[in-house]
């Protein structure tokens, strides 16, 4: 198996830069289309082994990056707890949540199995396939899942979530402490059905005040990573923030990565830690879509900065889907062409 990405998660210093992209697999790629064009909606595209399948290997055949992460959603939880969700094009994803936010505690606490099992089936398919690289499990981070369900629509400044967390902590414990459970499930299954290593989204947490970040972010991520390293101590664990810096100098005590976004310096942050992490990021996105010069000078800045440390290439966020291929093939290219 290529090791390059699980040999920088266990800090070992490579000769070659690792590379894979957050949203490999799907809308920038014109064989996404084509499956996605199959079928009425997304979730029901999302609920399909063979589609999954099919667009979770498209971009390593295509890009042959050093790792495949499953074609999913994050809100794919919140369907298997029996909670609508609609992605509108130009709109988004939209979720029902008026009347169950008044019956919180009715809300399941067990995944309902049929509805979460064509992911882990799709991984058991791919892992057939993808015999020489890792496969990626992923899902999202229970503030962030919390958003998405408190906001029904997500709002530009996240005022509904806040309001609703400052108003009613005791509920908002509740549900943070339910996803919690939701999200161990769902990420324990993955690595059951197959996968290699696991990223934990946590997309919206840079809204949060210190306070809520530390109860509802970090908490809660250290309390899901651990309970995975207890009954799968060799599964690696990447965490995804687009926070300016993550708060926790002991990360690495339950993390082996952080994913950022491309506000900040990897070299910066690397500081901040007292032993050993990996690092992830963080080419702009918007890079990637125009190309040129600049896109190569900072692809260039970013590899020297991350020289002497464990590191694996990404971006700062989901790659765009006006992003030209040819941009991404120069990104490869610029990123295995160079020695640490």
């Amino acid at each position: 198996m290529n090791k390059l990405i699980l040999d920088n998660l266990n800090y070992k210093i490579t000769e070659k830069v690792p590379i894979w992209l957050m949203r490999q697999a799907g809308r920038y790629m014109k064989e996404y289309h084509i499956v996605k064009n199959k079928f009425n909606s997304f979730m029901e595209m999302c609920k399909n082994s063979d589609a999954v399948t099919e667009i979770t290997l498209q971009p390593i055949k295509k890009f042959d990056f050093d790792a495949a992460i499953i074609f999913s959603d994050i809100l794919l939880i919140l369907d298997a707890i029996d909670i609508n969700v609609e992605f509108i094009p130009g709109k988004g994803p939209v979720v029902e949540n008026l009347e169950i936010l008044k019956n919180l505690k009715l809300l399941s606490r067990v995944l309902n199995r049929e509805k979460v099992k064509p992911c882990y089936e799709a991984i058991k398919n791919i892992k057939k396939e993808l015999i020489d690289k890792p496969l990626i499990g992923f899902s999202a981070a229970p503030w962030t899942l919390a958003t998405y369900y408190i906001e029904g629509n997500i709002t530009k400044n996240l005022s509904r979530i806040k309001s609703f967390s400052y108003k009613n902590s005791k509920e908002m414990d509740f549900i943070i402490d339910l996803f919690s459970d939701l999200i161990l499930q769902h990420l324990l299954n993955q690595i059951e059905a197959g996968v290699d290593l696991i990223q934990i989204f946590d997309t919206h947490s840079y809204q949060m005040d210190h306070y809520m970040h530390q109860n509802y972010s970090i908490r809660q991520v250290k309390k899901i990573s651990k309970a995975v390293r207890k009954k799968y101590p060799n599964i690696p664990i990447i965490y995804y923030s687009k926070n300016f810096h993550f708060l926790d100098k002991e990360a690495y005590d339950y993390l082996n990565c952080l994913s950022l976004n491309s506000n900040i310096s990897l070299k910066e942050q690397k500081k901040y830690f007292k032993g050993n992490i990996c690092l992830q990021g963080n080419l702009d996105p918007y890079l990637l879509v125009e190309g040129g010069e600049y896109m190569v000078k900072e692809i260039k800045n970013i590899l020297l900065e991350m020289k002497r440390n464990s590191f694996i290439f990404n971006l700062g966020h989901g790659i765009l889907p006006q992003t030209p291929v040819e941009n991404v093939f120069k990104l490869i290219e610029i990123v295995r062409s160079f020695k640490k």
